[in-house]
């Protein structure tokens, strides 16, 4: 649910000259909640607008666009001005993508759950069972995004889409009003909130019946018994206060992710001079980083708070969670098969996200020994 309270105030705007893309003054944000006065030199500071669906409170602001504006906007070489449209002020996390194709926005989130009818493809990280740390999936996805990445020339290049910062949020739960779900066995019958895409085909493994939603709709969906229950991280459960109206979750089923690259119109991009290419390279990069710390971070404190919420968790045994391996691990093979099949890269996108999931994990193995070896070594020095 949209939070009112924290939707920005109108942008700051100045006459701007006739331009290509109609850019004008350096236009830098204060905080996430107002647009400060516009500065800089019109002819050589580009205005670019950056439009979510997300409050100002949610983690994706918080920890990626917040920095993400300070980064770009800091006074200096490849200074990049920044107009701040959280909350959905122009449109839904649907409709913004399209605006900036259209080149009325530069800036916006392009979930693929939202948009499986553009990056079907795209979905693959939605696939239940991979990885369960943020870091590790966000590191991998964005490889198959980047340039030479096949993600990004498949779906994102001829879209004129271009991927900045990622997040990816992980260990996706079947929470319910009424009904505890203990075992896939309890879930047929059941209508589940889901994200769209491949999570849609996740539940359906399970015998649920998906209503595809996006996450500010879900609040009113389940007070109101349109649903049962959701298909979401702990992590997103407390900035849309869904502790309110849940009672039950598991923990341990494993049932997939939500994966959200910002992107950035392809024609915006070329019209930045390099020296601002290379300001956003390195923000995105920071952005990422700071992004997936913050999940990881946010997961468990919101568990706790559901908890203090009333809200009961089956954590799931050993034997409950290979019960839903069972069911939902053949969707990977079935996902790729179904693009394959209709001649589209399906197996070969699954497989290099799995290779770059692989080859991340091995990098935190090698830089966790790294620190216990530095760790041993500073103990013996003392």
């Amino acid at each position: 649910m949209v939070d009112d309270d924290h939707r920005a105030g109108p942008p700051c705007r100045r006459r701007r000259r006739p331009a290509a893309r109609a850019w004008g003054a350096a236009c830098a944000v204060a905080g996430l909640t107002a647009l400060s006065a516009c500065s800089g030199d019109a002819s050589d500071t580009p205005v670019l607008k950056l439009a979510d669906s997300y409050a100002t409170t949610h983690m994706f602001a918080r920890y990626g666009v917040s920095g993400f504006i300070d980064d770009v906007t800091a006074p200096g070489d490849g200074e990049v001005g920044i107009e701040y449209y959280p909350s959905g002020q122009l449109g839904s996390a649907r409709d913004i993508v399209n605006l900036a194709q259209a080149g009325s926005l530069e800036i916006t989130p392009a979930a693929p759950a939202y948009l499986a009818d553009q990056l079907p493809l795209s979905s693959v990280t939605d696939l239940p069972g991979l990885e369960e740390d943020s870091c590790v999936a966000a590191a991998a996805y964005t490889d198959v995004l980047s340039e030479d990445g096949i993600l990004y020339q498949e779906e994102y290049e001829p879209r004129g889409l271009r991927p900045l910062f990622v997040a990816v949020i992980p260990s996706y739960e079947i929470m319910t009003v009424s009904t505890p779900v203990t075992s896939p066995q309890d879930v047929p019958g059941l209508t589940i909130r889901s994200s769209g895409g491949a999570m849609d085909a996740n539940i359906e493994a399970l015998g649920g019946a998906p209503v595809s939603m996006t996450a500010a709709d879900a609040y009113e969906a389940l007070s109101r018994s349109t649903v049962d229950g959701i298909s979401f991280p702990f992590a997103s459960v407390t900035p849309y206060r869904l502790e309110e109206v849940l009672h039950h979750s598991t923990k341990g089923a494993n049932m997939g992710s939500f994966a959200v690259p910002y992107v950035i119109a392809e024609e915006a991009w070329q019209d930045l001079s390099p020296a601002q290419q290379e300001r956003i390279t390195t923000a995105t990069e920071a952005a990422t980083d700071r992004l997936c710390a913050g999940i990881m971070e946010d997961n468990p404190a919101s568990e706790q708070l559901m908890r203090d919420a009333g809200v009961e968790f089956t954590e799931l045994t050993e034997e409950q969670k290979a019960e839903f391996a069972t069911a939902l691990d053949p969707m990977r093979e079935q996902w790729a098969k179904g693009f394959d099949d209709a001649g589209r890269p399906g197996t070969e996108i699954l497989t290099a996200y799995e290779d770059a999931l692989a080859r991340h994990q091995d990098e935190g193995v090698d830089e966790a020994d790294a620190s216990t070896t530095a760790q041993t070594t500073t103990d013996e020095e003392g």
